[in-house]
């Protein structure tokens, strides 16, 4: 019997945590969910825009969670608001530029979010940049977000993105030339 009351309670309790929501009824919620981070990560892209164009760093990194991760081409990961605040305060003092944010799909549910897009981003290298950066980029790509909502406000958790252009390869190596043959010193008579 003591079993039996054991097991009632499980199936009860498991019952009662799942939900009650039809197929349309989730469907419903999660275009609603993806309607709200669409609108709060499009404000956010054009803050975002307008941060990265002034080298505001603390904004661009307050945007993320407490152990955000940026996750920049080439690069070890960023992660959490100082380190994010120093990467984007780096970039700043090397370029002046020019981002702009183009978002195509969102979806989430529930606390969670994606986002995916693409961008273009031209810069020039400020007075004193270190040597050997370039003195202008041009480049265009995509980037994928993973968007957590916390306390209401939908957070960046995640971001990375990558150049759309070809990766520079060096030119190849040249092969060295055959050296030349050694003349004969004497000669058949």
């Amino acid at each position: 019997m003591r079993k039996a009351s054991w097991l009632s309670a499980a199936v009860l309790i498991a019952a009662a945590c799942q939900s009650h929501e039809t197929p349309q009824q989730m469907q419903a919620r999660m275009d609603r969910e993806s309607d709200s981070l669409r609108t709060a990560a499009t404000a956010i892209a054009r803050r975002w825009e307008a941060w990265s164009d002034a080298g505001q760093a603390d904004s661009l990194a307050s945007v993320f969670t407490d152990q955000g991760r940026e996750m920049p081409p080439n690069e070890a990961p960023v992660v959490g608001h100082a380190a994010i605040k120093r990467f984007e305060a780096g970039n700043a003092a090397m370029f002046a530029s020019k981002l702009t944010i183009t978002g195509e799909a969102w979806a989430a549910n529930g606390p969670l979010g994606v986002e995916r897009g693409s961008f273009t981003f031209s810069a020039k290298a400020k007075p004193g940049a270190p040597k050997g950066v370039p003195a202008t980029i041009n480049d265009e790509g995509k980037y994928l977000i993973h968007w957590q909502n916390v306390n209401g406000q939908w957070q960046m958790a995640e971001i990375i993105w990558n150049s759309s252009k070809p990766m520079m390869m060096p030119a190849p190596a040249k092969k060295p030339a055959k050296p030349a043959a050694k003349k004969t010193a004497a000669k058949k008579k």
